[in-house]
């Protein structure tokens, strides 16, 4: 994004292989594709292209078909009550509307999808000079952080070696750190990415390494190489590598050795009992953030700003390494060894102020990296991410240099700011100590006291979404958006360790949707710059945690009505059937195609599938009580941290995360439905066996959708006993045994049936034919 707006983009570079790294084509030959007659000045740095019609128009008639077949299917619905059961019947109406209204809201703005795709040739020969320099905007990269244990500070400090790592102009980009722990082990972490960074940044450059995270890189299968000879890159990255592990040996001492240096610091000081014990620094000197022991005004949520330069900006033109010699085994004399910029921020904590979660930080960052290089452009990533292919800032840089970007490229305020502009050379940045004090007076925090920050400038406060409601403020005052998906992935990330940490993390973005969804910021009060399907994005996604209400009626009253005996549908026709065919069936081969089109396998959306029904039964759920309260009392909601699993877990069972679990009150709903459909299922099979029910057709549906429910929440159930990878016997054995005592328990009490059972007066045979006009008949949602 720029200073004002928040942009992202879209296109597609190269391909990715499975096995191994394709890398991006970087060919400096124009002419193939070259538009005729049209000078290397007037080229655009990015084409559009539209979907092949081949494609998209069964895709447009497959929803046109399915929005006819469910407009009859409803209309089908309301002409045929169920008046055993009219509170049953209402609600599954407004049901079945409230299901078609979101897949319509997800549906609109994927009718016509267009390709974005950047041309870094002409970028290169654009802006590139043959001295090694370059015109290129400036550019100011975020990542934060709040606490070191938590956020692996290793998946952190990935990130910011990617970033260094980047093919980007060395004296045009800079990475800045948010810590809002102001922790003494993150900044030093920090410190030893640098160091490490000055062997493995041209290392990158020399070999054209990808992806340039080293924790990815060094897990690759195999090394493909660009550089001069194999024999080269071999003995090169043999070194690296020893390198690395010994800095990752580094960063998992730091919390002994920092705790081992402040313990001999303050005993030689005399410390008496009571007194604060400080955290010492390496140079001797108190660290001005949280201290291992916490004390006054050296606290979580206590402490002074720091800002420190931990790599000083570079100087303007290249500057070559040494040569090979007995202490330095890698020859990089070829290679330019300048590092971009490298500044760590904890801003200023204090009790009795608002910090405003991670808004405040990102605000805090924009002001101080505004007074050290106040870069045009701004990219913010989240300190598990970490640069996945290292041309995906330029990639992006296209977008916002395009022929039509002027709602993009910030162009009105560049003469206002401190730099003439950002396609000519900037000075260099002088980090002395009179910039560093206001770089921390920025950050302090009452600096925003009766300010516009939070609500007319910087990102938005009063949600914990804050990037959803910051671009949707730019959106209606018109500023425009790009989306860009490069080909291998611009970045990639780490997610939560468990199930349990993932739930509290939907349930923290489910409330922060439906925050905005309350306030001023609702998308149907939206301006008119808001283009029409924005709009419909926009109430999509913060509307749709209301899923859950209907959700959970749609997986429990299909199984409540085996025991009550009154139905959704009381007498279904055979055009029921076929609406509610064609409605599922469309909606099936939408996904494959959709499926097929993002590249995913059927397994993975499966998956996907699985986490969103054990989701939406327990954080949409959440969410929805807790924005009600917030909204009715007052009150705020608080969220806690969630654990993000190490760099490089994840490459060893991308799924085990889904089945492992720690308890919390958000599976109780879970729990509750399981044990539903179970009961539910064996009572309908007690019933057929008693007699109540003389035909298996008559519960097959219903059967057939209870097990569609558990087979949806199986991962749930085998996380609850602490399993995953094969099919542990014990989650059968216990669905069985609830099931067979249900049934069993049925059977055998007599008090609990109706009339029409073998212990009812009748007899089972005698009435049951009584009930078959009315049994078993029920839909699920379309």
């Amino acid at each position: 994004m720029d200073r004002a707006a928040v942009a992202a983009t879209d296109g597609q570079i190269g391909a990715v292989n499975d096995e191994s790294w394709v890398a991006v084509d970087l060919s400096d030959d124009l002419s193939a594709d070259a538009d005729d007659g049209v000078a290397i000045e007037d080229r655009a740095v990015f084409r559009t292209e539209k979907i092949k019609g081949v494609l998209l128009h069964p895709y447009r008639v497959l929803i046109f078909v399915r929005l006819i077949a469910f407009t009859l299917f409803v209309i089908w619905r309301i002409s045929h009550r169920n008046p055993d059961a009219m509170w049953l019947w209402v609600t599954s109406i407004a049901g079945e509307f409230w299901f078609g209204f979101s897949w319509l809201l997800d549906q609109l703005p994927k009718l016509n999808p267009i390709n974005r795709v950047p041309d870094l040739a002409v970028l290169r020969q654009r802006f590139d000079r043959a001295d090694g320099t370059s015109r290129l905007p400036g550019l100011d990269i975020f990542v934060t952080t709040a606490d070191p244990f938590k956020e692996p500070i290793l998946s952190t400090a990935n990130s910011v070696l990617s970033i260094l790592a980047a093919d980007y102009p060395v004296e045009r980009n800079t990475c800045y750190l948010s810590d809002d722990s102001g922790m003494l082990l993150t900044y030093e972490a920090m410190a030893e990415a640098a160091k490490f960074a000055t062997v493995w940044v041209p290392f990158c450059r020399k070999h054209g390494i990808e992806p340039r995270g080293p924790e990815s890189y060094f897990e690759l299968k195999s090394h493909p190489y660009m550089g001069r000879s194999q024999e080269d890159f071999v003995n090169d990255r043999r070194r690296v590598r020893k390198e690395y592990d010994e800095f990752k040996a580094r960063i998992n001492g730091l919390e002994h050795d920092i705790k081992q240096r402040s313990d001999a610091h303050n005993a030689a000081r005399g410390l008496k009992d009571g007194e604060p014990r400080a955290t010492w620094m390496a140079d001797g000197t108190q660290w001005e953030g949280t201290w291992v022991e916490p004390s006054e005004n050296h606290r979580k949520g206590d402490h002074a700003g720091i800002v420190q330069v931990l790599v000083n900006h570079p100087s303007h033109s290249r500057q070559f390494g040494p040569p090979a010699s007995a202490d330095n085994p890698l020859d990089f004399s070829m290679v330019d060894v300048r590092l971009p910029m490298l500044v760590y921020v904890s801003r200023e904590k204090r009790p009795g102020f608002n910090h405003e979660k991670k808004a405040g930080a990102m605000n805090a960052l924009t002001r101080c990296s505004a007074v050290l290089t106040n870069s045009p452009f701004i990219l913010n990533l989240d300190c598990d991410h970490y640069i996945n292919n290292s041309q995906a800032l330029r990639a992006g840089i296209c977008f916002m240099l395009g022929r039509d970007s002027d709602t993009v490229a910030f162009v009105d305020s560049i003469p206002r700011a401190s730099h003439p502009s950002p396609f000519a050379a900037a000075a260099a940045v002088v980090a002395d100590e009179a910039t560093i004090s206001e770089a921390v007076a920025v950050t302090t925090a009452a600096y925003e006291k009766k300010t516009g920050w939070g609500s007319n400038i910087g990102w938005v406060y009063g949600t914990v979404t804050e990037d959803v409601v910051t671009g949707y403020r730019m959106h209606i005052k018109g500023w425009r958006s790009r989306y860009c998906s490069i080909y291998p992935h611009a970045f990639i990330g780490t997610a939560p360790i468990n199930l349990t940490e993932r739930l509290y993390q939907v349930l923290r973005w489910s409330t922060g949707s439906l925050e905005i969804f309350f306030s001023r910021n609702n998308p149907l009060l939206g301006s008119t710059f808001l283009h029409p399907l924005q709009r419909v994005a926009y109430i999509n996604i913060t509307t749709y945690p209301f899923t859950a209400i209907f959700l959970i009626f749609y997986t429990t009253v299909p199984a409540l009505s085996f025991v009550t005996g009154h139905f959704i549908v009381q007498r279904p026709t055979t055009m029921f059937y076929v609406y509610l065919a064609i409605v599922l069936g469309t909606l099936l081969i939408l996904a494959v195609l959709e499926v097929k089109w993002a590249g995913v396998t059927v397994f993975e959306w499966f998956r996907n599938g699985q986490f969103w029904m054990t989701a939406s039964c327990s954080a949409y759920l959440a969410a929805v009580c807790q924005v009600v309260v917030k909204v009715v009392f007052r009150r705020d909601i608080s969220f806690k941290l969630t654990s993000k699993q190490p760099a490089g877990d994840e490459k060893k069972d991308p799924y085990a995360d889904l089945y492992v679990v720690r308890w919390t009150w958000l599976m109780v709903t879970p729990i509750i439905i399981i044990l539903v459909n179970i009961i539910g299922s064996a009572v309908a099979f007690a019933k057929v066996l008693d007699g109540e029910w003389t035909h298996w057709l008559k519960v097959a549906g219903g059967v057939f959708f209870n097990f569609w429910v558990l087979f949806h929440l199986y991962p749930f159930a085998k996380g609850l006993l602490g399993r995953h990878g094969k099919t542990p016997v014990v989650v059968l054995v216990w669905w069985a045994f609830t099931f067979v005592i249900t049934a069993v328990l049925y059977i055998n009490i007599p008090h609990i049936h109706g009339p029409g059972g073998k212990h009812g007066a009748h007899g089972g045979r005698h009435s049951s034919h009584h009930h078959a006009g009315n049994s078993l008949h029920f839909t699920v949602w379309p």
